[in-house]
């Protein structure tokens, strides 16, 4: 016997109908800003080479809970002061940010971390000031 192909609605047809309905296109939203947040939360945290329990000790909260977080198993947006004890954790700033609608931008930015020499400062005045205090193993110049 030769089955039968099953044949429906194109997806692209299913889907434009669905995101037309007001309370589904609020509920995709709020799954796109959990799935965001879960990225960045998870992404930050392995860029400082910690673990979820160690970022946990740290937030003062349970390791599942950071894991649930990461996964986006939480139905609920993650409230703004949890966001904010893992930012200080992770030694990040929270920003709140209203801007102009364009679809297609993430809820969710993370900025690279700025990378600080240490004593560049120093440097660059003493340069600027014509005196050279042992910038890469010169000498004293005056």
């Amino acid at each position: 016997m030769r089955k039968k192909r099953a044949s429906g609605i194109p997806g692209d047809a299913f889907l434009s109908a669905q995101i037309s309905d007001r309370k589904v296109l609020h509920h995709f939203g709020q799954r796109r800003l959990v799935h965001e947040v879960a990225i960045a939360v998870r992404s930050m945290r392995m860029g400082a080479g910690l673990t979820q329990a160690q970022l946990a000790k740290r937030v003062g909260t349970s390791q599942p809970t950071i894991a649930r977080l990461e996964k986006g198993l939480d139905v609920r947006t993650p409230r703004w002061d949890t966001l904010q004890r893992i930012a200080t954790a992770l030694g990040r700033q929270l920003k709140l940010k209203f801007a102009a609608s364009s679809g297609d931008d993430k809820f969710v930015e993370v900025e690279e971390p700025v990378r600080r020499r240490h004593g560049n400062r120093a440097r660059i005045a003493a340069v600027t000031e014509g005196r050279l205090d042992r910038v890469s193993g010169s000498g004293r110049r005056a």
